[in-house]
């Protein structure tokens, strides 16, 4: 079992995957508007409600972003590498070193929002599931098919082999701009943080650099903002 938080994360799972719930947790028995609307979802999903108090939810998610409402349910399953592979994809979002569980909530909501088959991550090198990465995914990370591995410099190589080309959103003299970039048909994107990047030998692996052209004064996204643009770019691109 574990925990997820806020009305939008609970309620997007609860329509998509409502097996999962063992139970919803509120402290707003009387809720109005969105609240009430949860609370009658749950009811017509036959999941039971349980009443518990702010600090009490506060307690249980490690966070008072919660909006009156946790939900207990079951651990969700992560994808083997291997049997992902036995399968017919074209494009995977990989994250390296995404620390801050905020970024990978986000980076998770963009890659089932663009259609990715899947989203790969490490098991010791960045976020692991989280209430706080739940809410920050609308419920994504428990929708999008997940890939946990230990090694994610192994893992390209195998991508690789399946036939996938490894694209990095890299700023280097080697990368190309995305105006100019065509992605391969089979794409396994890899980003990484604003402050640890992509490790060096994921970098090395990678079959292509590419880059976002920036117009502004400020040269930067973050990289959610980066990863949903690239991402759309894929899917403009694929049509």
């Amino acid at each position: 079992m574990h925990l997820i938080m806020g009305i939008h994360a609970i309620t997007e799972v609860l329509l998509y995957a409502p097996h999962r719930f063992i139970r919803v947790l509120t402290a707003m028995p009387k809720a109005e508007g969105r609240k009430s609307e949860l609370i009658e979802l749950c009811m017509k999903k036959n999941i039971p409600v349980a009443i518990a108090s702010f600090d009490a939810l506060t307690k249980m998610a490690g966070s008072d972003s919660h909006q009156s409402f946790v939900a207990e349910i079951k651990d969700r399953e992560f994808l083997a590498l291997k049997d992902f592979l036995l399968q017919e994809h074209s494009l995977v979002l990989m994250l390296d070193q995404i620390f801050d569980p905020q970024n990978f909530g986000a980076l998770l909501r963009s890659a089932e929002c663009f259609g990715a088959d899947a989203a790969i991550f490490s098991k010791n090198r960045g976020s692991d599931l989280s209430p706080v990465v739940a809410k920050a995914s609308c419920g994504a990370s428990e929708l999008l098919t997940l890939i946990r591995v230990a090694n994610l410099a192994e893992a390209v190589s195998q991508f690789q082999e399946a036939g996938f080309e490894a694209v990095a959103a890299l700023l280097n003299p080697q990368a190309k701009s995305l105006s100019q970039f065509h992605f391969p048909q089979k794409t396994l994107l890899i980003v990484g943080s604003e402050g640890e990047g992509i490790q060096p030998l994921i970098q090395k692996r990678a079959n292509h650099a590419v880059y976002i052209p920036m117009q502004g004064k400020i040269q930067s996204l973050n990289v959610a903002q980066a990863t949903a643009t690239l991402l759309y770019a894929y899917t403009a691109q694929k049509g």
